[in-house]
């Protein structure tokens, strides 16, 4: 196969961009050599282009539409914002902008930070592991019905995980920081349109999987409830990094119907492989008591092997069993390409406010958790007490242990290993 020729600007000519020289013809660019290692060069080149632009295809017109309805509507803006609606997992306060009701803004954040230590390691030394984050909320409300956000996180610190190599994660906040020390990162930006009565919602964006799907009221918010990663979600959703994507919500009565279509990676990574899909049916008061029932199921490619495709499904429960205490609930199963295992995990447990102590807002969490993967099995559990100081302030001590299971950075095992835990956060 004769090599490919460039353009001048740099582009390869033909369709798609591509031409071949004629034969006797050297090329120009060195990189590009004759035979299939050009042909090899240049069509992945175009996958990584082609994928590129097809996830901006799926954007760009969307948010074309949502500008066009701010034109349109401009005189229409609405009333400063009072409560949070953006049903996210992390708690958060929302603070309009003085002055700034012509156009409401709010700009929030929060700050937390901690440490937490492994107390029995294999060779008797205390390992012990410091995180803090920084996350600044960006909201904007035009339109009663459109909303803006974006959140811009500051991380720094790696967890015991360092060490330990656990499945189920034993800091699911620093385990965002992808293994580096510091990471700056461009979490969220999404904008999201709804019907009038808010039975519709639409949300396209850079998005976070967890905040639509696999909700659990009483275990799902690693700032302020379990830290354990398995706790606060299902291990086997397997959703990718915050990426690319859109997702709709729609509200009947008791029962919610969502479906999302996600890309397997960050805008600046090749956009190679299945993007991830995932649909889920709800159903909320059940019984007398508040409660919500949620059924998912995904497909996707594998993280590792963008060719292969894995799918799964699972569940969430949360029911309120009396006034001051909840049980939650978890499970789900996943199978890969590949691979002759089909992991299981199933998680549980307990949430209580003490308001016999005199303290209605601060919580008491129970958990444990199961899991079976190529990898290993792993059991686990953690306790957890929140003492809320303030409404913007809050402080979590925690106690995890990994009863037994797979160090997957030593190649050994985990077992009866406790990492107590003490962390901090502040709302503004």
């Amino acid at each position: 196969m004769p090599p490919f020729r460039r353009a001048k600007n740099g582009e390869p000519f033909g369709s798609p961009f591509l031409r071949c020289l004629p034969p006797g013809v050297a090329p120009a660019e060195p990189a590009l050599e004759r035979g299939p290692n050009c042909a090899r060069q240049v069509l992945e080149r175009t996958a990584r282009r082609s994928g590129a632009i097809l996830w901006l295809a799926m954007t760009v017109p969307a948010l074309g539409v949502v500008l066009l309805l701010l034109v349109l509507s401009w005189p229409a803006f609405a009333q400063t914002p009072q409560e949070d609606t953006r049903e996210r997992r992390q708690a958060a306060i929302i603070t309009p902008l003085p002055g700034a009701t012509p156009f409401p803004i709010s700009v929030n954040g929060a700050v937390r930070g901690g440490t937490q230590w492994v107390v029995n390691p294999e060779r008797a030394k205390d390992g012990v592991f410091g995180f803090g984050a920084v996350d600044f909320i960006v909201t904007a409300r035009p339109m009663p019905n459109i909303t803006f956000l974006v959140d811009v996180e500051a991380l720094a610190g790696q967890g015991p995980d360092r060490a330990l190599g656990s499945l189920s994660r034993m800091n699911a906040d620093a385990d965002r920081s992808e293994g580096s020390d510091t990471r700056l990162t461009l979490r969220e930006a999404w904008v999201r349109i709804q019907s009038s009565d808010a039975k519709i919602r639409f949300n396209v964006g850079k998005l976070d999987v967890t905040h639509s799907f696999d909700r659990n009221v009483f275990a799902e918010d690693e700032t302020r409830q379990f830290v354990n990663g398995s706790l606060t979600g299902n291990p086997l959703l397997r959703q990718p990094p915050n990426s690319p994507g859109a997702a709709i919500r729609i509200s009947q009565g008791d029962w919610r119907y969502a479906f999302g279509v996600y890309a397997p990676d960050d805008w600046d990574t090749p956009m190679r492989g299945l993007p991830y899909f995932v649909g889920e049916l709800g159903r909320r008061r059940i019984f007398s008591l508040p409660g919500h029932y949620r059924w998912w199921a995904r497909v996707g490619s594998v993280p590792d092997r963008r060719d292969d495709v894995t799918w799964g499904t699972g569940l969430s429960v949360d029911q309120l069993v009396v006034e001051n205490t909840g049980l939650f609930f978890r499970a789900g199963l996943s199978r890969s390409d590949g691979e002759a295992l089909t992991s299981h995990a199933w998680s549980g447990g307990v949430q209580h406010s003490p308001d016999w102590l005199g303290r209605p807002k601060d919580l008491v969490g129970i958990g444990y958790t199961f899991q079976v993967e190529t990898a290993g099995r792993e059991r686990a559990a953690e306790v957890y007490y929140n003492v809320s100081l303030a409404e913007c302030c809050q402080v979590i001590a925690n106690v995890e242990w990994i009863v037994w299971g797979p160090n997957q950075v030593t190649g050994r095992r985990n077992r009866d290993v406790i990492v107590p835990g003490l962390r901090a956060l502040i709302l503004f």
